[in-house]
């Protein structure tokens, strides 16, 4: 039977191989391989370790122990031990709170297979599959870039005209990891797109153009500072890590500062701007027309990036919007009433199907929906 505490030091082990993309030196002799990759997998390093730390009853942990030492787990095994999601749900309108405890232990989410992440080179566009690790090279045979399945990282060396830009297009139900020619790391969310160049010029700033969501860790270099740019908004950084939104459905385009220090700026010229402070979120108000600024909790905005969905007093329509792209389906509401609600919401994509999520608001609003599906698409239809 397993320990507690070597399992765990096993988990912090493997996360932290996988945050320095490289393999761990630590052989896992006690560990099942195939729970392992399932881990991996799925992406629920960071769940598994929560859901260890958090079983504190000598029973609790007994029989999760058990279930590890079974011989041959299957794939996917570990998402019955995280059988249960807790979602925390308000319907703003009505002033009601809810906790609820919803069982997750049912089928994975699953992605359409040709729902691919696009790479347009100016050349010609290419298919990032997941499964896939291949060169992305100029007619010279030269290398610019490495794609490792949900990754992209370009090569600092690469003897190429720093004009040419280069797009990347996440679909509905993926995020990608980019990696810039200066070393910036960029988490794209689903449904972003982000234009940049394939080496960044020796002189003046280093920029890149935005649409939909990304977590940048930027690399520091004084003399070439980084921008982000939006249609509406310009972020100007030296060196820090922040998250970085600007869907359409939004009413707002923000900036959450984690770590550093960033300027906000509407119209292209940084004479007028905003400075933030870490903890800070800076919103440029698509309404009001104006960039507000206020503390939050930073934790909720860069979830996303473990599979979180968060919503803050969020209106069904954008709500349904942001499942759209999460779940890669399409959805049609067609009940008026349920459109004039706001909610607070929390799920995690890795263990919440889309109809999980739909059940869950069913219990504070009564709705009806109905799920089609077809060759390509996920259709539901809400009355």
């Amino acid at each position: 039977m397993y320990k507690k505490g070597t399992v765990n030091s096993l988990l912090e082990e493997l996360k932290n191989s996988i945050h320095k993309r490289g393999k761990s030196n630590k052989p896992f002799q006690e560990w099942d391989q195939e729970l392992l990759d399932a881990i991996v997998a799925e992406g629920l390093v960071d769940e598994a370790i929560s859901l260890i730390e958090s079983l504190d009853v000598e029973g609790d942990w007994e029989q999760v122990s058990k279930r590890l030492a079974q011989p041959k787990v299957k794939k996917l095994r570990w998402t019955g031990i995280l059988k249960y999601a807790a979602i925390f749900l308000g319907l703003i309108s009505l002033g009601l709170t809810f906790i609820w405890i919803y069982d997750g232990s049912k089928a994975m989410p699953s992605i359409e297979e040709g729902n691919f992440v696009v790479l347009d080179t100016g050349s010609g566009s290419k298919l990032m599959a997941d499964h896939e690790n291949h060169a992305i090279t100029l007619s010279s045979g030269e290398t610019v870039a490495m794609h490792y399945g949900d990754t992209l990282i370009y090569n600092a060396n690469t003897r190429i005209d720093d004009s040419v830009f280069n797009e990347l297009h996440i679909p509905n139900g993926k995020t990608f990891t980019l990696v810039l020619s200066d070393g910036t790391a960029i988490q794209l969310n689903s449904g972003s797109n982000i234009k940049f160049p394939a080496k960044f010029p020796n002189k003046g700033n280093r920029e890149v153009y935005v649409y939909g969501e990304a977590y940048f860790d930027v690399t520091k270099d004084s003399e070439h500072p980084f921008i982000v740019n939006s249609e509406e908004v310009s972020v100007k950084v030296l060196g820090t890590e922040f998250n970085f939104s600007s869907y359409k459905e939004q009413n707002e385009v923000s900036t959450v500062l984690v770590e550093g220090s960033v300027m906000l700026n509407h119209g292209g010229s940084f004479k007028k701007n905003v400075t933030l402070a870490p903890g800070e979120k800076g919103s440029w108000d698509r309404s009001k027309g104006i960039i507000e600024v206020k503390g939050v909790d930073t934790n909720l905005y860069v979830g996303w990036m473990k599979g979180e969905i968060v919503f803050r007093d969020t209106s069904f329509r954008e709500l349904l919007a942001s499942l759209e792209r999460v779940y890669n389906v399409e959805i049609e509401n067609t009940n008026e009433e349920i459109e004039k609600q706001n909610f607070t919401a929390r799920f995690n994509r890795n263990v919440e199907r889309v109809e999980d999520v739909l059940e869950a608001l069913k219990v504070i609003v009564p709705f009806s929906y109905k799920v089609t599906k077809d060759k390509a698409n996920k259709n539901i239809i809400i009355s």
